[in-house]
Order: structure tokens, then C-alpha cells, then sequence
């Protein structure tokens, strides 16, 4: 149904849209994912008390994005394999698991306007949930009895880490380079991307060189959809982004639009001086942030004109992914990879 301009469609529905040519198998993927909550209704308390906390981890509403492009690339070559759909439920299992060990590690209070585990039951519950989900995606994975494809998982896992970890051991650091910065959101984000996209086409019987296109396609993808992810966060309001805006540069993260900030102004500008000022607060004890500095280096950011800069280094990257798919059949899920890549660079949350 057409939307009148007054109720525009949302970014999920448009996403929903591309899904059509798997929409059934899609559907296994969800129905596989509550059924983790289901499994621990048991006949204890113990049990339930879990399962109403895995029920709530697992049931947010997302794009669904990584496990649609698992099964899309699968499909490229109509020799799909029913494994694909243990991939797509790993692979988006994977995505929660980090989801809540992220919004643990930043004690964020939010996720897409629903209230974190970590600040409903507690950083440990949190952290165990996302164990307990972690180990539920191996066992997926295992199920597709493929050698590389277990490997390929547990090397994300380890990128990932080392993501999140760079990430932590970085901040309050201001002389991160844009190549640290592209390697931190390929672990970040960009390697389950890129293991979406090279499993579909193992799971779908590609050639070598069709996989490493395919796995290429993920790979570029991943890194756009980071460099929006950080963009929004300067460029967003918290009800837009369903979770706090503007908070990389409070944790002293760097993402591409300061860096290129400090790129044009190495000398002096306001991202140091509000990483001195949260140095200075560290040192003395107090832990105040100076707000005013940190609104003064949110405000220069944004009127740098960097935000547009980044958007449009974001655009090569989805260009560079969209090429990777120039030599595959014309199929409806060719279209649909397509489509997504297209959804991505004009995404606002």
C-alpha cells in the first residue's frame, strides 16, 4: 500500500520490501531465534525467569539486514542450500550477542527504544546473556556441518573482540588515523557483513572467485554502514536513533568525521580541546565533564562540513560493494543485494 507523504515509511518497512524473494526462509531464521526462549521454559522457576529475559533480548525489532543478505547470496545462483537458513539464524545471533555485550561495555541505558539488559537486570545478567546467545549462534553454525564456515565464525568472533577492544584501548586517544579507524569498524561491524555475504555463497555452491566478490560486497557494505552509524550520531537525535546520540565523542571514540576534523586542523581545534578537558578531569579525580567543551567540539563537527564528507566516502564504499555484484546473475536477489546496498547509503537510523 502507497503511504501518503504525511505517514512516510520506515526505514525497517522499506528494508522488509527487498525481502520478498526470502521471505519464508527469513520467517525460519525469526522463528529459530524465539525459539532459544521457548527452549527455557522449563520446569523450574529458574528457567522461566530466563526465558522472559532471553524473550526480551531477542525479540527487538531490527532490519534483519545480515541474515537477509546470508540468504539473498545463497540464492544468487538458484542452488540454494536449507543450511543457509542455520547460517542466516547464526549469523543474526551473533549480531544480539554483540549488541548487548556493546551496550553492557558503554552502559548505555537504550537499544533501538527499548531498555538495555545491562540496565534492566545488571551488567553481569547482561553479560551472560550475550554468552548464553554467543554459544546459541555456534551451535547454528555447526549445524551447517561446514568446516569453513565454523572457522570463518569463530575468526568474526575474534574480530569482533578486537573491535570493541581497539575501541576501548583507543579512547580518549586523539591521534587515531583514519586507517586504525577503518580497521576498528571492520572488526566492529564490517566483518559480520562480510561473513553474511561469503557464507550465502559457499552455502549456494559459488565458484571461488564468485565467493571472494560476494565476500567483497559484505565487506564494503559493512564498512559504509559503520561510517553512517557514526555520522548519525552527530547528525541524529536520540528518538531517531533509538539509542543516546552524540556519544562517541563523549567516550573519547573518534569516528571519521573528527578525525577528518583534525586532519584539516592538526595544529589546534576544538576535538582537542575537549579531550584535554576530559584528560584533565581524569587526572584530578573529579570525573565532571566539561559539557561546554564538548558541546563546542559537537558543534565544530558539524559545521566542518565533515559529516557530508563522510557521507559521501560512505557512498564510495556501497558504489565499490554494488560493483561486486556486476558479474552475478540477473535474479530478483541480485536486485534485492542491490536494493540494500541502496538502503544503506540513505539511512537515517
Amino acid at each position: 500500500m502507497t503511504k501518503s507523504p504525511a505517514q512516510p515509511m520506515s526505514s525497517t518497512s522499506l528494508y522488509e520490501e527487498v525481502y520478498d524473494p526470502i521471505r519464508p526462509e527469513l520467517g525460519a531464521v525469526i522463528a529459530n531465534i524465539a525459539s532459544l526462549a521457548e527452549e527455557r521454559q522449563g520446569l523450574n522457576t529458574g528457567d522461566g525467569v530466563m526465558a522472559e529475559r532471553l524473550e526480551h533480548v531477542l525479540s527487538a525489532p531490527g532490519k534483519r539486514l545480515r541474515p537477509a543478505i546470508t540468504l539473498l547470496a545463497s540464492r544468487l545462483w538458484r542452488n540454494p542450500s536449507e543450511l543457509d537458513v542455520m547460517m542466516g539464524t547464526a549469523v543474526e545471533l551473533l549480531h544480539i550477542a554483540t549488541l548487548i555485550h556493546d551496550d553492557t561495555v558503554d552502559a548505555a541505558d537504550t537499544r533501538r527504544g527499548r531498555e538495555t539488559a545491562s540496565a534492566l537486570w545488571g551488567r553481569n545478567v547482561a553479560v551472560l546473556l550475550g554468552d548464553y546467545v554467543f554459544a546459541a549462534a555456534a551451535r547454528f553454525v555447526c549445524d551447517t556441518n561446514s568446516v569453513r564456515l565454523v572457522r570463518r565464525f569463530a575468526e568474526t568472533i575474534m574480530e569482533l573482540s578486537r573491535g570493541e577492544l581497539n575501541e576501548l584501548l583507543d579512547g580518549q586517544d586523539s591521534h587515531v588515523t583514519r586507517e586504525a579507524y577503518y580497521q576498528r569498524i571492520y572488526d566492529k561491524t564490517g566483518s559480520l557483513f562480510t561473513t553474511a555475504s561469503e557464507s550465502g555463497a559457499v552455502l549456494g555452491g559459488a565458484a571461488e572467485s564468485e565467493i571472494k566478490l560476494l565476500r567483497n560486497y559484505g565487506y564494503k557494505l559493512g564498512l559504509a554502514y559503520q561510517v553512517l552509524d557514526d555520522v548519525l550520531d552527530y547528525d541524529s537525535t536520540s528518538e531517531e536513533l533509538g539509542k543516546p546520540a552524540g556519544n562517541d565523542l563523549k567516550e573519547g571514540v573518534l569516528t571519521l568525521p573528527a578525525i577528518m576534523l583534525i586532519e584539516a586542523e592538526p595544529e589546534s581545534n576544538a576535538v582537542f580541546d575537549w579531550f584535554k578537558s576530559a584528560r584533565d578531569a581524569r587526572k584530578s579525580g573529579s570525573g565532571e565533564i566539561d559539557t561546554g567543551a564538548l558541546d563546542t567540539a559537537i558543534a565544530a563537527v558539524r559545521a566542518s562540513g565533515f559529516i557530508d564528507a563522510s557521507r559521501d566516502v560512505a557512498q564510495g564504499m556501497i558504489d565499490e560493494a554494488r560493483d561486486s555484484l556486476s558479474g552475478m546473475p540477473q535474479t530478483t536477489e541480485r536486485a534485492a543485494l542491490e536494493t540494500l546496498a541502496d538502503l544503506t547509503g540513505g539511512r537515517r537510523s
